[in-house]
């Protein structure tokens, strides 16, 4: 079955995985310039940023720029350019702030802006500020991930839900009066509108917890989304991207309008024993935390070959974009060759034994 080509978005070098440790302002906001250019330049997806102000997995006093920030600078130095930013939910952002932020942010990039809500918000960056969750809310530990964070649980995406449907409320250009668990707007208001309507509103969701109960997304967000970037192995996707549909059909919402993605961290090797060794290197499996089989599962790690390969399995299992963080930051000569040479070479047709589970070298 031949599909549309699929998107290659990229997760900007912003600091939040200490990618940036020991530079300078200049230094760290010419690479973020660097990365949107060519981004731009190969026009095949989005620049994310994320919604942080500190690194993870652990907390060190080493530079990260401020999201929107950065995004309303890109906006106007790279202009064209697709941007999308990754910010917690209630009660970690003000979602009338948010609403306001995005519907700025879309107007300056000239409509396109999309926006994400994850349930895994990053805890000890907001213990550390004052923006801790009240007693009885959810509390993750250090993440392994650039994004931060741990899985969420059932309140976590209670409040992403009433957060998805604030948001769009309040798009809508009238006063907005809200009275959920963690999202509560008095005749609020956000003009003006996005330039988009609607404003694309992205989950990043994990896939091993589709069929987890509790810990799946509200019906809020699962109605409201139009886009998903799903993280963990690939060998769940298929599973979730089906029951996500299943979800939205139930809840009345057209099930083909949600593009699904895989967000994952990217890092091309000239061969698999120079992979191998990187991976079982102390300092990856220190700083991580995780096993270098875990690792590798989850993210997109090969020679161009192997990542090929395993684009076209997850292309099988419905996926149609590729959000990537690359693990050689600062240095961009893997994005330089994802986009340059991989990406235009992957076809859109699943070929012979490209299966959900895709290769696992």
């Amino acid at each position: 079955m031949t599909a549309a080509a699929p998107r290659w978005s990229v997760v900007a070098p912003q600091g939040a995985a200490g990618e940036l440790a020991g530079a300078g302002g200049a230094e760290g906001w010419q690479l973020l310039l660097e990365t949107a250019r060519t981004v731009r330049r190969h026009g095949l997806g989005a620049l994310w940023l994320l919604d942080r102000t500190d690194t993870t997995p652990r907390r060190a006093p080493e530079p990260v720029w401020e999201g929107w920030t950065a995004l309303a600078g890109l906006a106007a130095a790279v202009p064209g350019l697709e941007l999308g930013l990754l910010s917690p939910a209630a009660p970690f952002r003000n979602a009338a702030l948010l609403a306001k932020r995005a519907a700025s942010a879309d107007h300056i990039c000239g409509g396109r802006l999309s926006l994400g809500l994850t349930a895994a918000a990053y805890v000890p960056e907001h213990h550390s500020t004052g923006a801790a969750p009240a007693a009885g809310e959810p509390s993750s530990g250090e993440g392994g991930s650039p994004e931060g964070g741990s899985p969420g649980d059932e309140e976590s995406h209670r409040a992403v839900g009433e957060t998805a449907e604030a948001l769009r409320a309040l798009w809508g250009g009238r006063p907005v009066t809200f009275a959920g668990e963690h999202v509560r707007l008095a005749a609020a208001h956000c003009v003006p509108a996005p330039h988009q309507q609607p404003l694309p509103l992205v989950l990043r969701l994990d896939a091993g917890e589709e069929g987890a109960g509790a810990r799946r997304p509200a019906d809020a967000a699962v109605r409201e989304c139009t886009a998903v970037q799903w993280t963990g192995e690939p060998r769940d996707i298929a599973f979730a991207v089906e029951e996500f549909g299943r979800r939205r059909t139930a809840l009345g919402a057209d099930p083909g309008g949600v593009r699904h993605a895989w967000a994952a961290e990217c890092r091309v090797f000239e061969s698999v024993l120079e992979r191998d060794r990187w991976l079982c290197s102390p300092h990856e499996v220190h700083f991580w935390s995780h096993h270098p089989d875990l690792l590798a599962r989850r993210s997109l790690y090969g020679t161009p070959d192997q990542i090929a390969d395993r684009a076209r399995s997850l292309l099988a299992a419905g996926v149609s974009e590729f959000v990537l963080w690359f693990r050689d930051y600062p240095r961009t000569s893997s994005l330089e060759r994802l986009l340059a040479d991989i990406a235009p070479r992957i076809d859109t047709t699943a070929g012979p034994g490209s299966g959900a589970g895709g290769a696992e070298e």
